[in-house]
């Protein structure tokens, strides 16, 4: 056993090697889409002295207060990352790709087993290469928040190698991993059918206290996840009702099939491969019609599930291959190949927000959330022309897509049209009142305007939404100011301080909030309080966006020593 074991490992070497040539030129590419609020922009992951909190609240899933999900080993692994490499973006993606490789060595491992030790280490190692670098895989290494599907592999192809092994205590710790990973893994139904379909009711008896386990597990995580209130608020963001959520992600599982390009056989044969393997992808992918899903299709979500595709593909090679033989080599290198020049190529899609989303766009033109996110890279760069025409081409599509409107107020409000701009974020909030940051907006343009009493109000209104809107917090303390509400300023300054943990959550220079708390102070007389937080500006000397309140903190600083 020790000496398949130690072949194994060896075996993963050229593995990793093979793995770091196709995903080479996706590891410094940026932050994409939830990557912002769940790993760039989230305090939660900055230390490693949070990880318990991880546990016991689902907040800390996100910077955003609706941001609610229960994940906590997923979220350990991005408060490690970020202790071994901070904020870069290639730090979280190479954990990703170690993920996929261990994923695909598990995968060649159990492979090797249901195909037979007798074919060879090959029986093995051929499919652990195609599950590497084929590319319906790139997106799990390309996109670092589809790491939680990742870590639910992992775990469960680990409890499959594990799950008749003469010690049981590793079944049940890799369970609770792939659980607390994402909500759905689904192994005791895996590994029941797969039992099933291989030995009967005879492999079932073997193995009934295993299954147990990991059922009693699944009901306890159950209790956990209710306790914890996620499920009652992941039913209530359930984006259509529960008939339609179920038809919607039914049509999902061809567009799998297609990509994957795996043969189908006939279920009735239950004892051959390719049976299981349809099966095993058929249970992986159950519980994606249930749970409340904004994006009908997100190749990340066939991770699991493509194993028994593979399997069902490997199979039929084999089957190719007795009757060719070696004449079928040079075909299989070259679908190797293949597969790793469109993985490479679908990487190059990932290398910017620009080039991501215009792919989004080309493929489906119709979508609005890409051309949302497309007129926001374009924003982005500076391009607000190629941004407006997306975004108009995006609303004349849907009227009624709310962050549309928001986003086309602040191209409106760039451009110095505050009152078209008005209209735009009205429309929005109306079409979405929970949104905070679009009455943040409306504050702002009320303060261009010079309505300070509508600003107050629009950012008071922000912070009942959203606590820790850090920039509505100190934007409300300069509304204040313009009011002479100095001692309500001040206290609006020092509550963003104490939440300074939350500047991290923005590209914008909110750190003035130090500079405006000193000058509030010295405006009302507590000059030890200003000098105070003037020297602390100093603090922030190496961030470039501080540049301006630095400087004039050490004007002021210089005027206060003066008195």
């Amino acid at each position: 056993m020790i000496r398949t074991w130690t072949r194994g490992w060896r075996g993963a070497l050229p593995l990793t090697v093979l793995g770091m040539l196709v995903f080479g030129n996706t590891i410094d590419t940026p932050f994409h889409y939830d990557d912002l609020h769940s790993i760039k922009y989230n305090p939660h992951i900055r230390s490693l002295s949070g990880v318990a909190n991880h546990f016991v609240d689902p907040g800390t899933f996100s910077s955003r207060v609706r941001g609610y999900m229960y994940r906590p080993v997923l979220m350990t692994s991005y408060s490690i990352d970020y202790a071994l490499w901070g904020g870069e973006a290639g730090g979280f993606r190479r954990g990703n790709l170690l993920l996929h490789l261990v994923a695909s060595f598990l995968f060649g491992v159990l492979a090797r087993r249901w195909i037979g030790t007798g074919a060879g280490m090959a029986a093995g190692a051929v499919p652990a290469i195609l599950f590497l670098i084929h590319p319906l895989h790139s997106e799990v290494v390309d996109y670092v928040s589809s790491r939680s599907d990742l870590l639910v592999a992992v775990f469960c192809l680990a409890c499959l190698v594990v799950m008749r092994a003469t010690q049981l205590w590793p079944l049940p710790l890799l369970y609770l991993g792939a659980l607390l990973s994402k909500s759905v893994a689904v192994l005791p139904v895996i590994s029941a059918a797969l039992t099933f379909a291989r030995e009967g009711w005879v492999g079932l008896r073997q193995d009934r206290w295993r299954h147990g386990l990991l059922v009693l597990l699944s009901l306890s995580y159950l209790c956990v996840l209710w306790g914890t209130r996620f499920l009652t608020a992941s039913f209530d963001k359930l984006p259509r009702s529960p008939l339609t959520e179920v038809w919607t992600q039914a049509k999902a599982f061809i567009y799998y099939l297609w990509l994957t390009t795996s043969p189908v056989h006939s279920l009735r044969h239950r004892r051959q491969l390719p049976a299981r393997g349809l099966l095993f992808s058929a249970i992986a992918m159950l519980p994606y019609l249930l749970i409340p899903l904004n994006i009908v299709v997100a190749e990340w979500r066939a991770y699991l599930a493509s194993c028994g595709l593979f399997l069902s593909g490997v199979w039929a090679w084999r089957a190719a291959s007795h009757r060719w033989g070696s004449r079928l080599r040079p075909v299989g290198i070259a679908l190797c190949l293949v597969f790793a020049s469109l993985t490479i190529d679908r990487n190059d899609v990932w290398a910017s927000e620009l080039s991501l989303w215009s792919d989004a766009v080309s493929k489906n033109p119709a979508s609005l959330r890409p051309r949302l996110n497309l007129a926001l890279a374009y924003k982005r760069q500076g391009e607000l022309s190629a941004a407006r025409a997306h975004l108009q081409e995006g609303l004349r599509l849907d009227p009624n897509f709310a962050e549309g409107w928001v986003v086309f107020g602040e191209l409106l409000h760039a451009a110095g049209r505050q009152t078209e701009a008005l209209k735009a974020y009205r429309r929005g909030a109306a079409l979405d009142p929970t949104m905070a940051g679009v009455f943040h907006n409306l504050g702002n343009v009320a303060m261009a305007l010079g309505w300070t009493d509508s600003a107050v109000v629009h950012y008071e209104h922000v912070l009942s939404l959203e606590p820790n809107f850090v920039e509505a917090r100190n934007n409300l303390g300069r509304a204040l100011e313009d009011q002479g509400r100095w001692s309500e300023a001040l206290t609006a300054y020092r509550r963003c301080v104490a939440d300074s943990l939350y500047w991290t959550n923005t590209d914008d220079p909110v750190g003035g909030a130090w500079f405006n708390r000193a000058r509030a102070a010295d405006h009302l007389g507590y000059l030890d309080e200003a000098f105070s937080y003037l020297e602390a500006q100093r603090r922030l000397a190496d961030d470039e966006r501080f540049a301006d309140t630095i400087a004039l903190s050490a004007r002021q600083l210089e005027r206060l020593e003066q008195r």
